[in-house]
């Protein structure tokens, strides 16, 4: 019998990496803990475990609230996960609000499992991804921000479908619902402060990307053979600094606080200070530096 839900999907980014890096066993424990992490905040959110499917968990809300505030602890709670174990990885998530067809095992199908599937599937590392209609049936006390982030098909539907990001934090966002109560506290500032040589460049919320690499077009040009044409990118998402690798031999970041790291066509969050070495460590790093500042 049919009856409405929020399904949502939480994917753990890069899972087939772990296990080349970390090996069958090793990647197995984190990938289970982490699944077990998901569904503890699952339930928080009075949610309720469908299964799970590798790297992947299905959880069903009984609205789209509930479900955004478990997709948003999720992605906190997973950032920390994962880099309290020095382990480059994160969460993709996608959720939507509509009828499903229980089966007597528990299982679900319908029109919005299938669109809380596309949602995760062209999800990015990070993103929390829902449709147009979902957003919309958010309480608006939560007021959260959303932004248009592409148009999609489906299966089973005929028009494309508008594609939403949700947001805490985010610049170039439209407000969904009510402003929230003023803190106590002026809010924070957050900046990212580049250098590499005489070159320095800042990021936050209104100028939140920047692009790195040989070619002269970049925002950052590093004139060195190891470093490829279009390198790496920087971008401001969610309240975080992340530098996403975008080249054929990689890049390395050395936090001052920290064990160096290397990611190719990968994603890493930067924290505190440290360098960015394109290519290879033995080429001088791009000093960063994640400054906070109190509006007001």
């Amino acid at each position: 019998m049919g009856s409405e839900s929020t399904i949502l999907f939480a994917d753990i980014s890069g899972s087939t990496k772990l296990y080349e890096t970390l090996g069958d066993e090793a990647a197995l424990v984190l990938v289970s803990d982490c699944l077990q992490l998901l569904q503890l905040l699952g339930q928080k959110y009075r949610g309720q475990v469908v299964k799970t499917i590798g790297d992947e968990i299905m959880i069903r809300f009984p609205n789209p609230s509930l479900a955004a505030q478990a997709a948003f602890e999720m992605q906190d709670q997973a950032t920390l996960f994962f880099l309290n174990r020095k382990v480059v990885s994160g969460l993709k998530v996608g959720f939507n609000h509509g009828s499903v067809i229980e089966q007597p095992d528990g299982d679900v199908f319908g029109d919005a499992v299938n669109v809380a599937a596309r949602m995760v599937q062209i999800a990015k590392r990070n993103q929390i991804l829902t449709p147009v209609d979902t957003v919309q049936q958010i309480d608006p006390g939560l007021a959260l921000q959303k932004r248009l982030v592409e148009r999609t098909l489906v299966r089973g539907k005929q028009e494309p479908i508008e594609v939403y990001e949700i947001l805490l934090h985010a610049s170039d966002a439209t407000i969904v619902g009510a402003a929230m109560t003023p803190p106590v506290e002026p809010p924070a500032a957050l900046r990212l402060r580049l250098q590499f040589r005489d070159q320095v460049h800042y990021l936050d919320e209104q100028h939140h990307t920047l692009s790195l690499g040989r070619a002269t077009d970049n925002d950052l040009v590093i004139r060195l053979d190891q470093v490829s044409r279009q390198h790496a990118r920087i971008e401001f998402r969610r309240g975080k600094f992340i530098l996403v690798d975008q080249s054929a031999n990689g890049t390395h970041v050395k936090p001052l606080e920290g064990t160096p790291v290397h990611i190719r066509r990968d994603e890493f969050i930067l924290q505190k200070e440290g360098t960015i070495h394109p290519g290879t460590l033995e080429i001088e790093g791009i000093r960063y530096q994640c400054l906070v500042s109190r509006l007001g």
